[in-house]
């Protein structure tokens, strides 16, 4: 006994859902089986050749594998079956058979975008002037803004030769030149997760990163202020006309700034610097 099949049928889904933070994809595929006979035993039907294969077969586009396929038996028509087959993205350690798909590790990464507000000690005011009075001092303590910056969540399959301290050398590091559109130093990376298993039939890193946007940067910035200033090679009280010593502005190379004139705002670097291309797929 035998059967064939027919072809695929027209009828099909495809949705994408959250697991754990990460986009799944899940695609629905249906297909008609002819039997040779109305007493074909379903694990025939189920093993016509052209079927998808659980574990194995991989959808069109290379991104979900199949995790199931079922067959139901028409009653009118016997020897017709209706064959459905769900695929996923999702993986797991269980997924040990050989793949003959794209690999999963030239996958463009499917993110999420999510938000996080941040908290800040800000020394510029939204026209970029530094926080001080009117004389040009700085006030005693910073002002502290909360603002929202985009988080981009996703997950990228690596070799499994990817060694942990490479991947530690990742984590908390910020792009050193523009990546995807975004300025320099403005991207700060975070490796979430990063797991060594088998997924697809082969072993492989799946690791899970989050990049974290900044448009004013991801350096400290500190208003350019102090008790002393330069003087050539020396360094002076910084007083008053009465001749107290107070905490004055600074222009940025530890001379003073004109009376009425805001202090320069010093940054000051807090990350290391990676050019993100080198390691990051999205």
């Amino acid at each position: 006994m035998a059967s064939v099949l027919l072809g695929e049928q027209r009828q099909g889904q495809s949705a994408i859902r959250s697991s754990g933070g990460i986009p799944i994809l899940d695609e629905t595929f249906h297909f008609l089986v002819k039997a040779d006979s109305a007493n074909e035993s379903r694990l025939t039907v189920l093993a016509t050749p052209g079927l998808p294969v659980a574990n194995v077969s991989v959808s069109s586009f290379g991104n979900a594998v199949c995790k199931a396929v079922t067959a139901v038996r028409r009653e009118d028509q016997p020897k017709y079956w209706d064959v459905t087959a769900t695929f996923s993205s999702e993986v797991d350690e269980s997924q040990q058979k050989e793949s003959e798909s794209q690999d999963p590790q030239e996958w463009v990464p499917i993110y999420e975008t999510k938000f996080e507000r941040l908290q800040e000690i800000v020394t510029k005011d939204y026209n970029d002037d530094a926080i001080a009075n009117s004389a040009g001092q700085p006030f005693e303590n910073g002002l502290v803004r909360a603002r929202f910056i985009p988080i981009w969540e996703f997950f990228q399959f690596e070799a499994a030769s990817v060694s942990d301290e490479t991947v530690i050398d990742r984590n908390e590091v910020i792009n050193s030149v523009p990546f995807k559109g975004r300025a320099a130093r403005t991207l700060l990376c975070t490796v979430m997760s990063s797991v060594v298993g088998f997924y697809y039939g082969r072993k492989r890193r799946l690791t899970r990163y989050s990049l974290r946007y900044d448009k004013r940067n991801w350096k400290h910035k500190r208003l350019d202020v102090g008790t002393v200033y330069k003087d050539g090679t020396k360094q002076k009280a910084y007083e008053d006309a009465d001749g107290n010593v107070i905490l004055g502005g600074l222009n940025g190379s530890g001379g003073k700034v004109a009376v009425g004139t805001k202090p320069s705002v010093l940054e000051f670097a807090m990350y290391p610097e990676v050019a993100f291309a080198s390691f990051l797929r999205i």
